[in-house]
């Protein structure tokens, strides 16, 4: 168990510095802007035989959710990573979004709703319900961005 979790922070770093430095040309306004910026990360273990129809529902709903919320400058960036099934122990589905900074974050519940609830949300129904095809590991995890190139 502790080698896994070893990996998964090493994987997590490696994902957060690779989103950080992927932003080239960037202003000074956008050097704030990250620095204040808080990832939120869920680790998601999907149910045997679930996982590509969970990622068709993160594709079609969860994404285009963060997209609007990106729109409105609430969130920087999102990614969502899987690994294979059975390859890592307790989770294989890696859910991250960039909020812009801590009072996004702490307001993300009331920005989803208002996107869900928004004519420009389009909710793309898949043969079970997200909630059905997964479990959450160990919670959410939130991490603030302290260093960004």
């Amino acid at each position: 168990m502790q080698r896994t979790n070893t990996l998964f922070l090493f994987a997590l770093f490696l994902v957060v510095a690779g989103c950080a430095a992927s932003r080239t040309n960037s202003t000074s306004t956008d050097e704030s802007a990250m620095s204040n910026s808080v990832w939120a990360v869920d680790l998601v273990r999907t149910l045997p035989g679930q996982q590509a129809e969970y990622l068709r529902s993160i594709k079609a709903n969860w994404a285009d959710a963060r997209h609007l919320a990106q729109v409105q400058g609430a969130v920087l960036s999102y990614q969502a990573l899987a690994a294979e099934p059975d390859s890592a122990k307790g989770w294989d589905v890696m859910l991250m979004t960039e909020y812009a900074d801590s009072t996004a974050w702490a307001q993300r519940e009331k920005i989803f709703r208002a996107i869900f609830e928004s004519p420009e949300f389009v909710r793309v129904e898949t043969a079970r319900p997200s909630s059905e095809m997964r479990t959450f590991f160990d919670g959410n995890i939130v991490l603030k961005t302290v260093v960004s190139k």
